[in-house]
């Protein structure tokens, strides 16, 4: 049995909406330079530090869902979907 959470008027609050990959590369470079400064204690470091390995695997994880959107989006031409791997680089036709 799933529960669902409940906001403070003791309704169900809807889970939080997915953040955009490009604020999850901004947070994860915001973490990248506050551990860079080397200010931080041992504690703070380290959750700072696990806080960018969480961020990283988000967004690693939302470039894989584009590229498989992108690659699902690709049409042969005579119009059916077919799926291809993306060129490496962009010169490729």
């Amino acid at each position: 049995m799933s529960r669902t959470k409940q906001d403070s008027t003791g309704k169900s609050a809807a889970p939080p909406a997915p953040e955009p990959y490009d604020q999850l590369v901004a947070r994860l470079e915001k973490v990248v330079q506050d551990l860079e400064r080397g200010e931080l204690t041992l504690e703070q470091s380290i959750e700072k530090f696990a806080e960018g390995v969480t961020l990283s695997r988000e967004a690693s994880r939302k470039l894989d869902e584009a590229e498989r959107r992108v690659e699902t989006l690709l049409r042969a031409e005579d119009g059916s979907v077919e799926s291809r791997p993306l060129p490496d680089d962009e010169s490729a036709p």
